[in-house]
């Protein structure tokens, strides 16, 4: 990087205002702030046209089974620019992904390395953009899009602005990743210890109504599960509520 460039980047984010700060911050407590991904996603998007003024609407280009996706858009136009350059095969959020540089496009009407992508989203009023790399464990994993109306909207400020915004977002992305990660790993487990604990009552009132032992128990609720095709977890919640039903009538 151009040292003038760095020196001008530390100045106007020093100057950052107690408003933007905030909303900085709020990307910290992110993950307890909304309860699933797709939410704390979107707010990120949110934020970023919040902080960046010159932005108008942000998006979140990642891969889903290999294929790039739009999971959060602060609006429709922000999303319908994205997909546009997915139809296209080409546009700043797709290099962005592949090469995970920054990516700006002065005006997206005449910048001639998106000769298809740039004048079919200039059409509807997007002229600049800026695509941010998206981090995970020093991998790209996605990118941060911030459009806007205005040709050549951002200046170097804003640029650090937008550096500012991703970093942040790189790290909600990995702690939220881990946290609804282990969420749904605990209620694996709870369903699991549900259904453990459900089978052990089933094989108790087969043990005790046909004189089975354990192992034969359990074979005779396997062997239900196999001849009607359900799981053995339904079998057994079945006999425990005929058990159930009987012992209350």
């Amino acid at each position: 990087m151009d040292p003038r460039w760095a020196r001008a980047e530390a100045s106007e984010v020093s100057m950052i205002p107690p408003e933007t700060v905030h909303a900085l911050a709020q990307l910290s407590g992110l993950v307890l702030a909304e309860p699933e991904l797709p939410a704390a996603l979107a707010r990120i998007t949110r934020i970023a046209v919040e902080v960046v003024e010159p932005c108008e609407g942000a998006s979140l280009t990642m891969r889903r089974a290999g294929l790039p996706d739009t999971p959060a858009a602060s609006d429709d136009w922000a999303r319908a620019l994205d997909e546009m350059q997915y139809v296209e095969q080409e546009g700043p959020c797709l290099d962005c992904m592949r090469t995970g540089h920054l990516i700006r496009v002065r005006d997206l009407a005449t910048d001639v390395r998106f000769g298809y992508y740039g004048p079919r989203a200039a059409a509807t009023g997007a002229r600049t953009v800026i695509s941010l790399p998206l981090t995970a464990d020093g991998t790209t994993v996605g990118a941060l899009n911030l459009y806007s109306r205005t040709p050549d909207a951002y200046g170097p400020e804003h640029v650090a602005l937008g550096e500012l915004i991703v970093a942040h977002a790189s790290l909600a992305v990995q702690a939220a990743t881990a946290f609804y990660s282990c969420q749904e790993l605990a209620g694996q487990l709870r369903e699991a210890l549900a259904s453990r604990a459900v089978i052990e009552q089933a094989k108790g009132v087969l043990m005790t109504q046909l004189g089975l032992d354990a192992e034969a128990a359990f074979e005779a609720l396997r062997t239900q599960s196999q001849d009607r095709n359900r799981k053995l977890r339904e079998i057994a919640a079945e006999v425990v509520e005929r058990v159930s039903r009987t012992g209350a009538g």
